[in-house]
């Protein structure tokens, strides 16, 4: 019988582990989507002598490193 009972507990508990874990990761990608927008928001605002300064350039796409040879490849993945 306590077999029984401790399956039916650690069942409910997966169930409930499964249904919080889907708002979390929403919650923690909406997260960084907030993060990377007010980065940008951030770094619109900078002149380009002050990106120069921290080591970017502003492109048409976006920003890349100044120096970006130097990086390894994996620094950008």
């Amino acid at each position: 019988m306590s077999l029984e009972i401790e399956t039916v507990f650690v069942s409910r508990a997966r169930a409930r582990s499964v249904l919080l874990s889907a708002p979390r990761a929403c919650a923690a990608e909406l997260g960084r989507i907030y993060r990377r927008r007010a980065t940008a928001r951030a770094l619109s605002r900078l002149t380009q002598k002050e990106l120069q300064d921290i080591g970017l350039v502003r492109t048409h796409s976006g920003y890349r490193s100044l120096h970006h040879d130097r990086l390894g490849a994996e620094y950008w993945d």
